[in-house]
């Protein structure tokens, strides 16, 4: 009897490696995050890849491969980021079973990809909408992580982005650089009101969002693998404390409810930021009815779910379409996806 293959999807980030794992038959089985700070050396992509490897013993599986990390800066360029992540995961992943996601083109192999690598570079956006249109006829996909939105008009079951790299994708505001964790604080605004006033912002990176969506509850301190703006924990007093350093006080004289409904008002702007770039993205999809839902993925898919409510669309989350349905399937969606084209494609 012939052994049925397993299928792994890797999408490796500038910040963390995502992978997710399924059988012949779709089902999912795992779906993990591990720290990899790509922007401190290659190194610590193949020590990620190793404890991938450790932790789901998946080092045989058919190897489905999606990026965004090209664009750390320890490359020079995303050309020659592509080419190091391709090298770097021949030194740990057989090269026969593995095949990169490269949106329309379909799936290349690793010599290929560094030949074709703008069709590599930065796709994963389009593997979870790819898989998302599969079930979904009309609608917004958005997937909020860490440090990024996408923000994909689906119409016909087919995702129709204006544009398919980074820059054009901003111009569209397809691609915001705003998440729920990394983003500065000052890049959401440069006042903000407090015990009645107004108060500049210090220019710094002293808060994140991770410290006011901690500060509200809606992010687990214990969950997050990023490291803070001061390198504390993510636990409220910590947070209260870097969101004092923009006002140039100390959290400590200040009661508690104060720093929650600053954290409040900071997250009120990103709610808006984002809600500001669907409407944007869906001027230019008129045929998408009004009624279309908006479809949310990543650790912050809260906000994409405010956005509905915002929007008055049902929301639908990414976790539903996967079998099982599972919280960390949405948490990781571009890892899942490419695992899941992958089953269905390359079985």
């Amino acid at each position: 009897m012939i052994k049925q293959p397993f299928f792994s999807g890797w999408d490796i980030g500038g910040a963390h490696l995502k992978v997710a794992r399924c059988d012949y038959h779709g089902k999912l089985l795992n779906v993990i995050q591990l720290p990899c700070p790509l922007w401190k050396g290659i190194e610590h992509l193949n020590s990620a890849i190793h404890l991938a490897h450790q932790s789901l013993n998946n080092k045989n599986d058919i190897t489905a491969i999606t990026m965004t990390g090209e664009l750390a800066d320890i490359f020079p360029s995303r050309q020659k980021g592509v080419a190091g992540i391709i090298h770097c995961l021949k030194d740990v992943i057989p090269t026969h079973q593995t095949h990169i996601f490269s949106g329309a083109t379909g799936w290349l192999t690793p010599e290929d990809s560094v030949q074709q690598w703008q069709s590599v570079a930065s796709r994963n956006w389009q593997a979870s909408a790819n898989f998302v249109a599969q079930s979904v006829e009309s609608g917004l996909f958005i997937d909020i992580g860490s440090t990024t939105c996408d923000i994909i008009p689906i119409d016909k079951h087919k995702a129709v982005p204006q544009g398919y790299d980074d820059h054009q994708r901003q111009l569209s505001r397809e691609l915001l650089y705003t998440g729920v964790i990394r983003t500065p604080l000052i890049a959401l605004a440069n006042t903000a009101p407090f015990a009645g006033n107004l108060i500049s912002l210090a220019a710094e990176v002293f808060a994140t969002t991770g410290d006011c969506w901690c500060l509200l509850d809606q992010l687990d301190p214990k969950s997050i693998q990023d490291i803070s703006a001061d390198g504390q924990s993510w636990q409220k007093p910590e947070c209260a404390q870097r969101l004092a350093r923009l006002l140039g006080c100390d959290a400590i004289k200040t009661d508690s409810k104060q720093w929650q409904q600053l954290a409040q008002w900071f997250a009120q702007q990103q709610v808006h930021q984002i809600s500001n770039a669907c409407l944007q993205v869906l001027s230019n999809h008129l045929k998408i009815k009004s009624d279309a839902p908006i479809i949310g993925a990543g650790i912050g898919r809260f906000i994409a779910k405010m956005c509905a409510v915002q929007l008055n669309r049902p929301y639908i989350d990414f976790s539903t379409l996967t079998t099982p349905s599972l919280s960390a399937a949405a948490d990781h969606a571009p890892a899942v996806a490419v695992a899941l084209l992958a089953q269905q494609q390359l079985a």
